[in-house]
């Protein structure tokens, strides 16, 4: 079983686009919350941001899994060659690869407090989709916007789970602020989620916005859904004000979902994989410098 998750993982979860994804979103989202807190002056990754970072990238695999288990039946038909419909891992590795996995993170964040509770509603929750899901069929896949709406607060859910973890290592209460830098990084996934699935000429039974919004209105949703995570940033951390220049960097990455908009609207069938993949790591890693040239070490 051991070898068939590893397998399972270099052919579904894709570290070498994964991991940049999920520790930069630890991290980088992180040091956002710093940016926005008046009450931190001083910020450096810790031995509580190691926690969350293994937390992260173990609950990105082990929804992984639970997608593919939910998607079994449409990756049959439309997907054969994947890791489950080509038997090259079993539904019960899956399922056994949850279950531990879920353990492990559980004790592995033992006495974190909120963190805990956050992490194991985001759990539970994500659970129950992919049971609804299965058991009931709802929401239907034809429905994208209902899709969307219930699978998004799984991401904002382990946003929150950051949020925890960096409150508990400042010693901080919630704010609105950090409630608000949850908002933006979850509008700035959507940039992802649109612009992945914007093509001219959707593969057979491939479940795209475009049926929806047409071509050209999901390339503009994700470079819209980009340009306002940047925005409420912006308004967040006030790079205008005296000594806050560097949080003029947050703008930055919005350079490449603006090449995949160009790129879409000059003839190409869908949007470019490279600037598409790496916006989310870029946005997160240019609040990560923000971070600690403001309030880190060379802050």
């Amino acid at each position: 079983m051991i070898r068939r998750w590893a397998s399972y993982v270099g052919a579904a979860y894709r570290p070498s686009v994964q991991l940049p994804y999920t520790i930069s979103w630890a991290i980088g989202l992180t040091a956002l919350f710093a940016c926005v807190t008046g009450a931190v002056t001083q910020w450096r990754p810790d031995a509580e941001l190691l926690v969350t970072v293994v937390t992260v990238v173990l609950a990105m695999l082990l929804m992984r899994g639970l997608d593919d288990i939910r998607d079994l039946d449409y990756d049959r038909r439309y997907n054969p060659g994947r890791p489950l419909p080509s038997g090259q891992v079993r539904e019960r590795d899956l399922v056994t690869m949850v279950a531990v996995g879920s353990a492990v993170l559980l004790v592995l964040n033992t006495g974190r407090g909120v963190a805990l509770v956050m992490l194991a509603v985001q759990m539970g929750y994500t659970a129950a989709v992919i049971a609804l899901d299965r058991l009931a069929g709802w929401p239907h896949p034809d429905r994208l916007g209902l899709q969307l709406a219930v699978n998004l607060p799984i991401q904002t859910l382990l946003s929150l789970y950051v949020y925890a973890g960096f409150l508990r290592a400042e010693s901080l209460g919630p704010s609105v602020a950090g409630i608000v830098a949850v908002v933006a990084v979850t509008a700035g996934a959507l940039c992802l989620e649109f612009g992945r699935k914007a093509t001219r000429r959707p593969r057979p039974g491939e479940r795209t916005y475009v049926t929806v919004l047409g071509p050209s209105g999901t390339s503009l949703a994700a470079l819209a859904a980009a340009v306002t995570a940047t925005a409420i940033v912006l308004v967040s951390i006030e790079p205008w004000q005296p000594g806050g220049g560097w949080g003029w960097l947050v703008l930055v990455p919005l350079v490449l979902p603006a090449i995949s908009v160009a790129r879409f609207a000059a003839g190409a069938v869908r949007w470019p994989v490279t600037p598409t993949l790496a916006y989310i790591p870029a946005m997160y890693a240019s609040f990560l410098a923000v971070g600690l040239l403001t309030k880190g070490t060379f802050g």
